[in-house]
C-alpha cells in the first residue's frame, strides 16, 4: 500500500509522535517490498536510534529475523534487509558504503532525523570552545541527506526519512525545515487501536490529504 505511493525523486518523510507506531509502519513497508515480486533487491536501513534493531533482535518483529555481521551491521537471514547502526565516528563510512552499493537496493530508510542530533549530543556543549554549533550540525545532516538523495534519485530508489514531531506552544512542527521543503511525500502515522495503524497523507504530488487504516498489523506483536 505505502510502497505504491513512495516517490523516487525526493524525500519520503514519515513523521510520528509514537515511536512504536513508526516501527510498526516501517515493518509493514519492509514486508510490502519483500513480498512484492517487482522488488528483487535489498533494503538498506540506517537505524540511528537502534529501536527497530532492538525489536528485531528480541524476536518481536514478525517475519524479520536478523543476525549480526559485525559491530555496526546486521542482516536479515534472507539477506534482503541490511541494517546499519551508526555512531558519530563511523557515520560517514556507513554513508560511503551505502552509496557504493546503492544499485543493490530497492529502498533506503534513514531513521531518524532526531537521533542524528543525539549522536553528537556530547559535543554540543555551549561552554566548550571545541563544541559543534547547531548550524554546523545541520549542515552536516543536510550534506548526508542530500548526498544519499542524489544517488537514490539517480538509481530511481525511494528514500524514506523519519522525523519525530516536536510540540511547541503555538502548534506542531516537524524537526527539520529541509524535509518540509524537499519532501515529495509527507505522511503521519499513529496507532488507531491495539491492532491497527492510522496513516495520513499530508503531502503528495498526486494525492490530496487522505486518511486510511492499515488493519491487523499489530496483533502478532504481543
Amino acid at each position: 500500500m505505502i510502497s505504491e505511493i513512495l516517490d523516487n525523486s525526493g524525500f519520503n518523510t514519515l513523521i510520528y509522535d509514537d515511536p512504536y507506531a513508526k516501527i510498526c509502519l516501517i515493518t509493514s513497508i519492509i514486508l510490502e517490498f519483500q513480498n512484492n515480486t517487482e522488488y528483487q533487491k535489498k533494503i538498506a536501513y540506517i537505524d540511528l536510534d537502534a529501536a527497530f534493531t532492538s525489536y528485531a533482535k528480541a524476536g518481536l518483529i514478525p517475519f524479520i529475523e536478523i543476525e549480526k555481521i559485525d559491530d555496526d551491521i546486521y542482516q536479515s537471514q534472507s539477506g534482503g534487509l541490511k541494517i546499519y547502526l551508526p555512531s558519530k565516528d563511523i557515520l560517514d563510512f556507513i554513508v560511503v558504503d551505502l552509496i557504493k552499493s546503492m544499485e543493490e537496493y530497492s529502498l533506503i530508510i534513514f531513521d531518524s532525523i532526531n537521533s542524528f542530533y543525539n549522536l553528537f549530543y556530547d559535543k554540543i556543549v555551549p561552554s566548550s570552545n571545541n563544541s559543534l554549533k547547531i548550524g554546523s550540525l545541520n549542515q552536516l545532516l543536510y550534506f548526508f541527506l542530500m548526498l544519499i538523495l542524489k544517488h537514490t534519485s539517480y538509481f530511481n530508489i525511494p528514500f524514506l526519512v523519519t522525523s519525530m514531531i516536536r510540540y511547541k506552544r503555538k502548534g506542531v512542527v516537524t524537526s527539520n525545515r529541509l524535509l518540509n521543503k524537499k519532501s515529495s511525500l509527507n505522511f503521519y502515522v499513529k496507532m488507531k487501536n491495539i491492532n491497527d495503524l492510522s496513516v495520513t497523507i499530508l503531502r503528495h504530488p498526486k494525492i490530496n490529504q487522505k486518511n486510511f487504516i492499515i488493519k491487523n498489523k499489530i496483533s502478532s506483536w504481543s
